[in-house]
């Protein structure tokens, strides 16, 4: 059980008379990973590309689609040395964009790479009039030192957004077993990630109910907070079990009963039956208690008989993501420039500079 959340920043447009021309940019080592497996699965991107500083992040990746930030060997990087590196390339990442209406954005925040790639593609997409989406892989608890630049850089990428998407590793982190290796747990995340992502943006298919962006996005670019949450079961009573995990999942984040619109993606076999899909609908507003929750919804049959229940729900004032950033949490909108890694608060822009 693991949980993405989603961070809305601005009510768009929907789109009504056909699908959009999507686009997926995989950033730096996680990002590469996850678009790689996820452009192998029937969903509704049209074009993937990959950016990163290290050229080994390629190697599962068509070259025609890799575009390599040039990076000093000498030098430690940062969020704030790679963006200016990348601005050499802004021509390529501009041209791998070009057409797009929709563009997902996905890294590892905590790095210096996706932390800093990140927000600067979304701003490159979003310049283009495309709808930018990050999708922000969050670092463990135990990479304490990594969390500032994940806060910092994710308060940037919802400001260069229209939504993030946040990988919460810490929860899979407390389903795992204690001998699990960190190679194993990365792994994992991925892949679950990559199935959640795959079952929101699963093509029609024939026997299958798609969601389709337009219920997506309804949910997702709801006024605060959106949170996707992800359980799975594979008991008697595996649809009731499932839907149970992912509300209590959402309740590790955020309050549930804040909830005002949702969306929930069943992923199974054959033996999911419409009784069971029915029941994860209807129980969904009782379980979060949340009066008056919208709701929608999507079956995708070619999972297995271990139920995936994917739930997005929005309209959450707050979550635990307020604290990766305490800059923003202390200054609030007192600062200068929210475009740098550190902000300067109002008021020593009058000082004199040092003689």
């Amino acid at each position: 059980m693991f949980i993405l959340g989603v961070i809305k920043v601005c009510a768009p447009e929907l789109f009504v008379d056909k699908i959009p021309r999507v686009a997926a940019v995989g950033v730096g080592s996680a990002g590469i990973k996850i678009a790689s497996l996820l452009s192998r699965k029937p969903v509704l991107v049209d074009r993937f590309s990959y950016v990163s500083c290290d050229e080994g992040d390629f190697s599962t990746v068509d070259p025609k689609d890799a575009i390599l930030i040039e990076s000093p060997v000498d030098q430690k990087l940062t969020p704030a040395l790679v963006r200016g590196l990348a601005l050499g390339s802004r021509a390529k990442i501009a041209d791998a964009l070009r057409g797009a209406k929709v563009v997902f954005v996905i890294a590892g925040l905590g790095g210096a790479t996706g932390s800093g790639l990140a927000p600067f593609v979304s701003s490159v997409a979003r310049e283009f009039g495309a709808v930018a989406v990050g999708v922000a892989i969050m670092p463990f608890e135990f990479e304490k030192k990594t969390k500032f630049y994940a806060g910092v850089s994710l308060r940037r990428l919802r400001s260069s957004s229209r939504g993030v998407l946040v990988v919460d590793n810490e929860t899979l982190l407390r389903s795992s077993s204690e001998d699990t290796t960190l190679a194993d747990l990365y792994d994992t995340a991925n892949k679950a990630a990559v199935k959640a992502l795959g079952s929101l943006l699963m093509k029609a298919d024939e026997g299958s109910k798609a969601l389709g962006l337009n219920k997506l996005f309804g949910t997702v670019f709801q006024d605060g907070y959106a949170l996707l949450s992800v359980s799975s079961s594979g008991t008697v009573e595996k649809a009731e079990d499932a839907l149970a995990g992912a509300v209590v999942s959402l309740g590790k984040l955020a309050d549930p009963k804040e909830a005002t619109h949702a969306v929930v993606s069943l992923n199974g076999d054959s033996s999911l039956s419409a009784p069971e899909v029915g029941l994860v609908v209807d129980r969904l507003a009782s379980s979060t208690g949340s009066d008056g929750l919208d709701v929608e919804y999507g079956v995708d049959y070619t999972g297995s008989a271990q139920l995936q229940v994917s739930l997005l729900a929005s309209g959450f004032s707050s979550s635990k993501y307020d604290d990766y950033d305490p800059l923003a949490k202390v200054l609030g909108d007192r600062v200068l420039d929210d475009d740098m890694d550190f902000a300067l608060p109002e008021g020593l822009e009058a000082l004199q500079p040092c003689d």
